[in-house]
C-alpha cells in the first residue's frame, strides 16, 4: 500500500515513521515549507517528497493521512473523498460546526474510509480500560479525574507552533489538548450532556490562546468528570481514573501497565496489556488505517463521533468565555 501524509510537521513526522514501520506500507509526503521537506526527506525512506499535495497523482495512492491545521480538515477530507481516498485525519474534525454535517452526510452516501486520529484510543492502556469497564470489573463506575501536564515548549520542536496562535486554527487547553480526554471519556460512557469549562492564557509567553483548562463532563448515562490541563508546567504528568464501585482504575505516566484498585484486598494490581513507547499507539493507528482501507476493520473514530466531541469542546468553550456555568451539548 501507498500511503501519502499531507503535512510533515511534528505530528506528520511521527505519522510518516510510524506508517513506515507497517509491514508492506510505502510512504510520500507533502510539505509546503523547503527547508522542513529537505529535513524530512533526509530522515525517512519516503518515496517522493512534494511541495503541495495537489502536485501527487492520488490514483497512485491508497490512503491519505491529514495533518494540516484544524480548520482545514474538513474541506480537505471532502475534496479527498471526491478523489476517492481514504482518509486519516488528525484531530479534531475542525474549529467549528459549519460543514461538519455536510461531510457526514458524505461519507455515508460514499461509505468512504474515513477516520480521525483520536490516539488515545489506539493506547493500549486506555483499550484495556475501556474493556474491563464494559465487562463490569469495576462496578459501577459514576466519576473519572484527569490531570495532564507538560512544559509545552518542551514538547514541540517548532516552538511556537503557528496553529496555536488562534483559535480559528486549533489553539487553546480545550481544544488542542483536552479534546483528547473528552474523546476518550466519550468512548467509555457514551455521550456528553452538558458541560462547565474554565480556559485562560496564563504564562507562555509566545502564544496568545490558552494554556490552562479544566472542564467538567455530565454524561447522558450519569457519569460525571472532571478534567484538567496545564501547558506550562514544567514536569510532566498524565493520569486518568476511573472510580467504581468495585474498584479504582488508574493510567499514570511512567507506568507501564494499567493500575487496579481492589478494596477487598487494599492493594493495587498490576493489568494486562503493556505500553512502553508513544509511538506504539501511532504504530497501532497505522496498522487499523491499513486495515480500515482493505475493509477489515472500522474507523475507531469516525467522522461522527468526532463532530459529537466537536460539539462538547465548541460548548465547553462558550461555558469558559461567559461564567463557567453548564452549558448542554445538544
Amino acid at each position: 500500500m501507498h500511503i501519502l501524509v499531507i503535512g510533515a510537521g511534528s505530528i506528520g513526522e511521527r505519522h510518516l515513521r510510524n506508517f513506515l514501520r507497517v509491514d508492506g506500507v510505502r510512504c510520500s509526503f507533502a510539505e509546503k515549507n523547503s527547508a522542513r521537506r529537505e529535513e524530512i526527506s533526509g530522515l525517512y525512506d519516503a518515496q517522493t517528497a512534494f511541495r503541495n499535495w495537489e502536485d501527487a497523482d492520488l490514483a497512485d495512492f491508497d490512503g491519505v493521512v491529514l495533518c494540516t491545521p484544524t480548520d482545514t480538515h474538513v474541506p480537505l477530507v471532502s475534496q479527498l473523498i471526491d478523489s476517492g481516498m481514504g482518509v486519516l485525519s488528525e484531530k479534531p474534525i475542525a474549529t467549528h460546526p459549519e460543514g461538519v454535517a455536510k461531510l457526514m452526510e458524505k461519507v455515508r452516501k460514499t461509505s468512504a474510509r474515513v477516520g480521525v486520529a483520536f490516539c488515545l484510543r489506539h493506547h493500549p492502556i486506555f483499550a484495556e480500560m475501556r474493556e474491563r469497564l464494559l465487562q463490569g470489573d469495576f462496578g459501577e463506575v459514576r466519576t473519572a479525574f484527569s490531570f495532564d501536564s507538560q512544559y509545552w515548549p518542551d514538547h514541540r520542536p517548532f516552538w511556537p507552533p503557528q496553529y496555536a496562535m488562534s483559535r480559528e486554527t486549533g489553539g487553546g487547553a480545550i481544544p488542542d489538548h483536552l479534546v483528547h480526554k473528552i474523546n476518550i471519556l466519550e468512548w467509555f460512557f457514551g455521550g456528553v450532556e452538558s458541560v462547565s469549562a474554565f480556559q485562560r492564557h496564563i504564562s507562555l509567553p509566545d502564544i496568545p490562546t490558552e494554556d490552562l483548562g479544566t472542564v467538567t463532563l455530565r454524561f447522558a448515562a450519569g457519569q460525571v468528570a472532571v478534567l484538567s490541563n496545564c501547558m506550562y508546567q514544567r514536569n510532566h504528568h498524565s493520569q486518568l481514573e476511573l472510580v467504581g464501585e468495585k474498584a479504582t482504575a488508574r493510567q499514570i505516566l511512567g507506568s507501564d501497565r494499567l493500575q487496579i484498585y481492589r478494596p477487598d484486598k487494599a492493594a493495587w494490581e498490576t493489568g494486562r496489556d503493556r505500553f512502553d513507547d508513544r509511538d506504539e499507539m501511532f504504530l497501532r493507528q497505522a496498522e487499523h488505517f491499513i486495515a480500515c482501507l482493505r475493509g477489515e476493520a472500522e474507523p475507531r473514530c469516525t467522522v461522527e463521533e468526532a463532530a459529537r466531541t466537536l460539539q462538547v469542546v465548541l460548548a465547553a468553550i462558550r461555558s469558559s468565555d461567559r461564567d463557567s456555568g453548564f452549558v448542554n451539548c445538544g
